[in-house]
């Protein structure tokens, strides 16, 4: 626990101070909480795109949306396509569970020549419709999670529910996402961290539009050319903070239900 907190807190102490002092004495205590890095940071830094001039604070923005759309996205599609192979017999069923576990098993660099091809082609790069889409895949991780808990939902509900003319899409979303929403709630914290962090696939699909991983390279690429290591963590910890928080409000859900349902299924 020392070695993964000890750092983050260093960079915070250190993103109070000037670059001059930090270099004098790496380990010293800021004198005063000065703002000056994290202002210079998210308004005065900016990166030029064709599509316009981005700040960090744009490019905050930008991450905001792409996580909620990209999570809401994958979650739906997971909840979904978890709950038919759960609850549903039908012709190629135990092939779709087995397609899920050979994609968790599938390096993403292999398949990213073949979805740039096929983006570009849609004209979905440098879209954030084209990332949602992307992200909106409904197997992984999620899946096999949600799974886990749909299959240990009795079916009585589910046939109640038939005896009183309710059809499949009213009983999936009156009754059985319900049910199984601290799962959802949990994988959506999940998902949404990993979305909020994801360089990766921003910075080949949406280059001219920075989310704030994207955008904290090119900061870094510029501040490290100027020696200005200490507005660097001030950026560091502006990305940091917001979804440490969300995981720390979470983090018992996330723990109970994540363990649970991969025993359950």
């Amino acid at each position: 626990a020392f070695t993964l907190i000890f750092p983050v807190a260093w960079m915070f102490l250190n993103s109070f101070r000037s670059s001059a002092e930090f270099y004098k004495n790496p380990w010293k205590l800021p004198g005063s909480f000065d703002l000056t890095n994290y202002i210079d940071a998210a308004v005065n830094f900016s990166r030029r795109t064709r599509f316009g001039e981005f700040n960090l604070v744009e490019m905050f923005g930008i991450s905001v949306i792409l996580t909620i759309g990209g999570t809401l996205a994958n979650v739906l599609s997971s909840a979904v396509s978890a709950y038919v192979v759960a609850k549903y017999k039908f012709f190629g069923r135990n092939f779709l569970f087995s397609l899920c576990i050979f994609t968790m098993i599938v390096p993403i660099v292999g398949t990213m020549p073949a979805q740039y091809r096929l983006m570009d082609a849609l004209g979905l790069t440098n879209n954030i419709l084209g990332m949602i889409i992307s992200y909106s895949g409904s197997f992984g991780i999620n899946f096999f999670l949600l799974y886990g808990f749909f299959k240990n939902i009795s079916w009585s509900y589910a046939e109640a529910a038939l005896v009183d003319g309710a059809g499949n899409a009213k009983i999936f979303f009156n009754i059985m996402l319900p049910l199984a929403m601290p799962a959802v709630v949990s994988v959506s914290v999940l998902y949404s961290i990993t979305v909020w962090n994801d360089y990766v696939a921003p910075s080949l699909y949406m280059r001219d539009i920075p989310t704030l991983a994207v955008g904290l390279e090119y900061l870094v690429s510029e501040y490290q050319a100027e020696a200005n290591t200490t507005k660097i963590f001030a950026a560091m910890i502006i990305t940091l903070i917001p979804i440490l928080a969300v995981f720390i409000a979470f983090q018992k859900m996330i723990m109970e239900n994540t363990v649970a349902g991969g025993l359950k299924g």
